[in-house]
């Protein structure tokens, strides 16, 4: 296989992929409204003006509507009466009632949250004034009937509050007294029988929208408007936002809403990292009929009629509220205005997420006048990949199944099946090491992360390029010199058996945990922006990948790589290239908006285990990348796959000196997807639940067609890459490691043969794996799996320090050392809340102090001549 050849057929792709040069079909975040159902006349009367005020929620698949207050018997100004409600209304998914349920109460204005227990209704008001009582609806499904559950009640009477939940956790923001407007910030834990005081709001507010959202690194609080009751009798109106971190307890005031003042409107949290607000009064009218309130209060007997007079045009002839659709991106702090309701809009309501629709019921949409309408809005789902897309992506793949079919041919053995024959060049071996390590997850993962946070995960890869010359020093001429096939041949002549093949069932175990998530995670990104189903993008992948593994060996392995990175690096240089092309702003703007936002924080020296601090970052970076690339599978591999020691090493520090470019490509990519949706708030997708696509979403929207394709075929090249590795590798230490063991006097092409069978069986393992979690939903269970797996990684290169740089070890206290690093593995993770990187760190050291610890204590071991580094 030439080199000349690749250059040729990608030359080949990137042409067809710039064949069309128009943009893709712009996109917006369209919502479809719709009026599914009214609200049905309350009990013993014949109409339903609709509600004020009213509860709402969702519990067991039913939206529950409760309370309210409306003026059934005539307008305020024309002497009608206020009436508090105490119905609690039902809505099947099918949009149509139940009866209602009667509370032995009226209620309107209460604060409402939906919690996974049910409808939390937090105080709010009726005849009698201000309520501080809570109580919880839920719906019991098998009994068919409501249950009002008494909880604990607050500190003071408050209504027109504000509620949000995060976790089970909720928190309540201001809202009125008969006195006043608070600032008072309440949280009332799960199981908690009473509520906690927080520190005061950062303003005294009512009506206001709370929202926990994602910041795009630590969940927050999101306080939004609203408005406060002055002694005069004139509402102070805000437009004003604030944050309220949920991991730190400090707030910050944010972008303010793009209009003078809005309150009583209502919002949800949707995707990732977005906030949408649904009407709410914008306080023009508002202002001038409690401005005309104050004068008619402060008038003489005989000039309040003139003044009556001019306010009543303004209450019957009221237009409305605001119908605007506002859009709050936290990761850059950017409102836009996305949209219109169709509909008359009503404030003094509840949005409530049901599903993947929003619904917004009945409410006020002019001053007195209520609607019964329960409005729906379903956002939907635009995905773009034009044809030229696709043919891209089709000649990828079948570039793929060719290299496949050509290495087959020389597939005489298992040497050339797991080893390459030792003929691969340095150079192919080098990108396939690089490669091996750059995941789909990664291609689309640091872009994501750079987007939402900052550069401090940078020195983390750097991490690479400093354990290169401890790796080829001292792990490279071990596994060359003992002419390993798997690199945990070593711990067997080092120690004995069971470590060797205790390290092999965990390296196994780990690959197996790990595809299913490299085929799911970019199949689901995938999906949502081109629109081919997540099956599909896993079947492709996985078939395809399969195909060219089970033929070619560790050779197909290594020079699909080479295709892969050659791909992957030049849709993240075209995409560098043609992201700033997008954007409005100068350079001196853009560096203004990057410095002003901490976007280009790389050092953070602050000593705190818990976070990315440069110590943590760098420490574990360290611990971790030596553990991959001495000691896994995946890797090493390939340093045995070349003529010699020298190459190997070449090879590796070709690989981690691309590390370099590579990192500075992907986290620059995040910076200007950064800056691009910062100056477009409007081309985000409210639609994508996950950070993870918005690099894929810029792609498929933002680029040309074809150029495109060229990309989203780099992420599918980087998970098919992820794939065949663990594949290639899995089989190499299970043939190696196991079946020779156990059948040590087969032919060598009966252990051929078996590899190509237990390559297969893999691969069909990790494809389903990934296609069950798709269509159940299990991932979170797969993850406790793998969590619990990796605990022990840090534990096997643990082995490999003890073997390599210990005379006093043996193989009782590796053994032992490697059990007790997964128990404190575990407590570590049970107990602190240590950062993921520094597990590695925790588990090689626990593993080589303790094994050293009980070797000690074993005492004699076996003949260790050329096994360590002291008398290699």
């Amino acid at each position: 296989m030439h080199f000349s050849l690749f250059i040729k057929l990608t030359f080949l792709i990137t042409m067809l992929s710039i064949s069309r040069l128009g943009a893709q079909e712009p996109a917006n975040n369209h919502i479809r409204w719709s009026v599914p159902a009214t609200l049905p006349p309350p009990q013993g009367a014949a109409l339903q003006p609709g509600l004020a005020g009213a509860s709402a929620g969702v519990h067991q698949n039913m939206l529950l509507i409760a309370g309210g207050a409306n003026f059934p018997d005539g307008m305020p100004w024309q002497g009608g009466g206020k009436k508090y409600h105490n119905d609690v209304y039902l809505l099947r998914p099918d949009s149509t009632w139940l009866p209602p349920v009667t509370l032995p109460f009226s209620f309107a204005y209460a604060a409402s949250v939906t919690t996974p227990q049910g409808l939390l209704c937090i105080g709010g008001e009726n005849e009698h004034g201000p309520r501080k009582e809570v109580f919880l609806l839920q719906w019991d499904a098998v009994q068919q009937k409501l249950l009002v559950t008494n909880m604990p009640s607050l500190p003071q009477p408050v209504t027109n509050a504000s509620a949000a939940l995060h976790g089970n956790t909720v928190y309540l923001t201001g809202g009125e007294t008969g006195t006043g407007t608070l600032r008072t910030f309440y949280r009332l834990p799960p199981g908690a029988s009473r509520w906690e005081q927080l520190p005061g709001l950062p303003l005294a507010v009512s009506h206001a929208v709370a929202v926990v959202q994602s910041n795009g690194e630590h969940p927050c609080l999101y306080l939004i408007g609203g408005r406060a009751r002055t002694a005069g009798g004139i509402s102070q109106l805000h437009n004003s936002v604030y944050q309220y971190n949920l991991q730190n307890g400090q707030w910050k005031k944010m972008a303010a809403l793009p209009v003078p003042a809005l309150s009583a409107g209502t919002g949800i949290a949707t995707g990732a990292t977005y906030i949408l607000l649904f009407g709410g009064d914008k306080g023009d009218v508002f202002h001038r009929i409690e401005t005309l309130n104050a004068a008619i209060n402060a008038a003489p007997a005989a000039d309040k009629a003139a003044l009556q007079a001019q306010k009543l045009p303004l209450l019957t002839a009221h237009q409305g509220f605001s119908r605007d659709i506002h859009l709050f991106n936290t990761v850059t702090n950017t409102w836009t205005k996305t949209g219109e309701l169709p509909f008359t809009t009503p404030v003094t309501t509840t949005a409530v997420k049901w599903g993947e629709d929003i619904f917004i019921p009945s409410g006020e949409v002019r001053p007195g006048v209520r609607t019964p309408a329960i409005l729906k809005g379903t956002i939907e789902r635009k995905q773009f990949f034009s044809w030229s897309d696709y043919t891209v992506l089709a000649l990828y793949l079948l570039l793929m199944i060719a290299i496949g079919i050509w290495t087959s041919r020389h597939q005489a053995s298992t040497d050339d099946y797991f080893r390459g024959g030792q003929k691969i060049p340095g150079w192919a071996t080098g990108l396939s090491i690089f490669g091996a390590k750059l995941s789909a997850i990664t291609f689309i993962g640091i872009p994501a992360k750079t987007y939402a946070t900052n550069w401090t995960y940078f020195v983390l890869l750097m991490t690479i390029i400093m354990v290169m010359p401890l790796v080829v020093r001292f792990f490279i001429p071990f596994y060359r010199k003992l002419n390993v096939t798997s690199a945990y041949e070593y711990l067997e002549k080092r120690f004995n058996y069971l470590s060797r093949s205790l390290a092999s069932l965990l390296f196994i175990l780990l690959q197996l945990g790990r595809m299913g998530i490299v085929l799911l995670l970019p199949s689901i990104a995938l999906s949502v922006v081109t629109g081919i189903p997540v099956t599909t993008c896993i079947l492709i992948m996985g078939i395809v990948s399969l195909f060219y593994t089970v033929l070619g060996g560790v050779e197909a392995v290594i020079w699909t790589e080479v295709v892969q990175v050659i791909i992957l690096l030049g849709g993240a240089l075209l995409s560098l290239v043609l992201l700033p092309m997008r954007m409005k702003s100068t350079a001196g703007e853009a560096w203004a908006s990057l410095t002003a936002n901490a976007k280009l924080k790389l050092l953070d020296f602050h000593f705190d285990l818990s976070s990315p601090t440069l110590w943590v970052v760098l420490i574990g970076g360290l611990a971790l990348n030596l553990t991959v690339y001495g000691t896994d599978q995946t890797v090493v591999q390939r340093y045995l796959t070349t003529k010699d020691e020298k190459t190997a090493a070449a090879s590796l520090k070709l690989s981690a000196w691309m590390t370099l470019p590579s990192t500075i490509i992907f986290f620059s990519l995040g910076t200007l997807l950064y800056l691009f949706y910062q100056q477009h708030p409007e081309k985000v997708n409210i639609a994508l639940d996950s950070q993870d696509t918005i690099f894929p979403w810029f792609i498929v929207n933002e680029l040309p067609n074809g150029i495109s394709g060229l990309v989203i075929t780099a992420i599918f090249a980087a998970a098919m890459g992820s794939l065949n590795g663990s594949v290639n590798a899995v089989s190499t230490v299970f043939v190696n490691d196991f079946y020779r063991k156990i059948f040590p006097a087969r032919s060598e092409k009966n252990y051929l043969l078996v590899a190509r069978i237990a390559t297969l069986a893999v691969g069909i393992f990790g494809t389903v794996i990934a296609l069950v979690m798709a269509g159940t939903g299990i991932v979170s269970l797969w993850d406790q799996f793998n969590t619990i797996l990796g605990l022990f990684t840090g534990g096997i290169a643990g082995l490999f320090v003890l073997g390599i740089f210990t005379r006093r070890a043996n193989a009782f206290g590796a053994t032992a050392g490697l059990l007790v690093s997964g128990v404190i593995q575990y407590l570590v993770y049970r107990y602190t809340n240590v950062n993921l990187l520094l597990y590695a760190l925790t588990g090689l050291a626990s593993c080589a102090i303790c094994g050293y610890l009980f070797s000690l204590a074993a005492g004699r071991q076996k003949n260790i001549a050329g096994l360590t580094i002291y008398n290699n």
